[in-house]
């Protein structure tokens, strides 16, 4: 991108962020006078001013202060409401530690109990079955342990001797 699409781009971004229109607008105002409505039609053109992007991230810092100033006179007027909401907190004492401990407690246990309702429980039948598996897949792992010691138990020998003559599995 040139530097001219680029400045064209950074000031539609720029454009979109402020809200602000490209095209012609009309609005329509409406007077109330002794009981008639009347309507007038006002028409504003607002063009795009091109922008550097040096000065387009110079505008963007000041709506950036613009923005923060206001969130801050927002907070001032904010504490006036929280002010009573933290006195009911300070009037309102919290119970002693052993009856909090006790009631968190109970809610524990109950919660517990509830989640034991939710646990799917196999049947017998079910468990034999699961327990048959894992036996079979250990003693199939056992005899495939049991081959390869076997195998490399020979092939020691072999290098060791030079000849099986003599040799014992166990």
């Amino acid at each position: 991108m040139g530097s001219k699409s680029k400045r064209r781009h950074a000031q539609k971004q720029y454009n979109r962020a402020q809200n602000k229109p490209v095209s012609a607008t009309a609005d329509a105002v409406v007077v109330e006078t002794n009981g008639e409505v009347e309507s007038t039609e006002t028409s504003t053109v607002t063009t795009p001013v091109i922008m550097t992007p040096k000065e387009l991230r110079k505008a963007e810092k000041e709506r950036a202060k613009q923005a923060k100033l206001l969130r801050k006179q927002q907070a001032k007027n904010a504490p006036e409401k929280s002010k009573d909401k933290k006195d009911k907190k300070d009037k309102e004492k919290k119970p002693f530690f052993l009856i909090r401990f006790f009631k968190w407690l109970w809610r524990s246990i109950v919660s517990v109990f509830s989640e034991l309702k939710k646990v799917h429980w196999p049947t017998a039948k079910q468990v034999f079955k699961a327990t048959g598996i894992v036996l079979g897949i250990v003693v199939l792992f056992g005899i495939i342990l049991l081959v390869i010691w076997i195998l490399f138990g020979l092939l020691h020998y072999l290098l060791v001797n030079g000849s099986l003559s003599g040799w014992t599995v166990f």
